[in-house]
């Protein structure tokens, strides 16, 4: 939105998208020199991690020796995959529409598919979790694909007026809907909690819109008062006050349309000469309560799977640790929650934790604090998610320890697993 800013289209497709300031995508493989761009928004992976994050192709051997099937089931019969893709077009609402507007979008797309394929394949980890509460909700399932308009389904994106997660929530929108914020933890990021945010927001906007979605999702993106000034000056003209003829900012202009362009390729990619990526329409992640705080680091290890992976799956927690002071959920990739709610289960409370939080003061820059800890800059900046060098008097930063991690690795891990 503009109260919750549009997104993020990576920059590696920035063909596919109309050439609006904030809807620039930016190439996955020059991360770093976008987050030194005001211009551009903000990503916190690596191209190489981006495309390692889908643990069911990359670690299926070590999935099934954790998870072996049930007595007398092969393998193959602990897994039957279908089609997300069949069942989204069947909660298809939207009005067919086709202008030049829409086939402008999908021109885009069909010039570069393996980059739209590229770009659905990220949303693997969250589809079936939002598709299912689109139809518990009793929303059009054409919203699943809103988090690629929105933010190229990157979970840790930030847009440059400060929008953030895949639905790209502004603070002072996220506040209004419930979502957290604080130094441990940013709820807009949070996938579960910004995705219920996000369905209830467009529900009250579908209903303040009488009924109509398209006027729905411009408000999503420019502001209900926007349009609602827009309806109104079309109104008094004598104009139609459909989305097609309002006067709105380029970038709901483009926004809509592109949200339509994705839904008429995903239903009908062979018309396109489109291969959509094969993604099955199962569970990709389970919610484990976590009781007391936990270092990310600490749960990939228990539950076998990369930190990357685990990040992913959670990035409202800022420092890459569950705050504390309560109990939280952590999202771990569901062919691994029976082992890794085992292993938490064996783990020492005092082993949670591997890291040191160290208050920051008068003099200390990230080298000084690096060589303190026996640790680098570039790790110091990964865990805190710090953009630069500049750190502040009084702040806490998060010190991971490596001596201490490797030493408690071979006194308890190996046991544990």
């Amino acid at each position: 939105m503009c109260v919750i800013t549009n997104r993020l289209l990576l920059p590696f497709l920035a063909m596919l998208v109309s050439a609006s300031v904030t809807n620039r995508l930016v190439q996955a493989d020059t991360v770093q020199a976008a987050q030194t761009n005001q211009g551009q928004y903000q990503y916190a992976m690596s191209a190489a991690e981006l495309e390692a994050c889908c643990l069911y192709r990359s670690s299926d051997a070590t999935v099934a020796s954790l998870n072996p099937p049930a007595p007398g089931k092969s393998a193959a019969d602990a897994v039957t995959p279908s089609d997300i893709w069949v069942r989204m077009r069947s909660g298809f609402e939207f009005p067919v529409a086709d202008p030049v507007a829409v086939q402008t979008h999908i021109d885009k797309y069909i010039k570069h598919p393996h980059l739209l394929k590229q770009l659905l394949h990220r949303g693997e980890p969250y589809l079936f979790h939002i598709l299912n509460r689109l139809e518990q909700a009793g929303l059009p399932a054409e919203l699943a694909l809103l988090p690629v308009v929105e933010s190229a389904f990157d979970p840790l994106a930030t847009s440059p007026a400060g929008a953030a997660g895949i639905w790209q929530f502004m603070p002072a929108t996220a506040a209004d809907a419930g979502l957290d914020q604080d130094w441990w933890y940013d709820g807009r990021r949070d996938i579960i909690a910004s995705t219920e945010a996000a369905l209830d927001y467009l529900d009250q906007l579908h209903n303040r819109f009488d009924g109509d979605w398209l006027l729905a999702l411009a408000a999503y993106n420019a502001g209900h008062a926007r349009v609602r000034r827009a309806i109104r000056r079309n109104r008094d003209a004598g104009k139609p006050a459909d989305f097609w003829h309002l006067s709105l900012p380029a970038e709901t202009r483009s926004y809509v349309p592109r949200l339509i362009a994705l839904r008429m390729i995903v239903e009908n990619p062979h018309r396109y000469n489109i291969s959509l990526p094969a993604l099955s329409d199962t569970s990709y992640f389970s919610s484990v309560e976590i009781k007391g705080q936990i270092e990310l680091s600490v749960a990939a290890r228990l539950s076998g799977v990369s930190l990357v992976e685990l990040q992913r799956l959670n990035p409202a927690y800022a420092r890459s640790i569950t705050p504390p002071d309560k109990d939280h959920r952590l999202l771990v990739p569901r062919l691994v929650e029976h082992a890794f709610r085992e292993r938490l289960a064996r783990l020492p409370q005092d082993q949670r934790i591997q890291s040191i939080r160290h208050q920051i003061r008068r003099g200390d820059s990230l080298g000084t604090i690096a060589q303190h800890y026996r640790t680098t800059v570039s790790e110091l900046r990964k865990v805190n998610r710090l953009k630069g060098s500049k750190i502040i008097a009084g702040h806490l930063l998060i010190v991971p320890v490596a001596e201490r991690e490797n030493s408690l690795a071979g006194n308890s891990y190996t046991a544990l697993m």
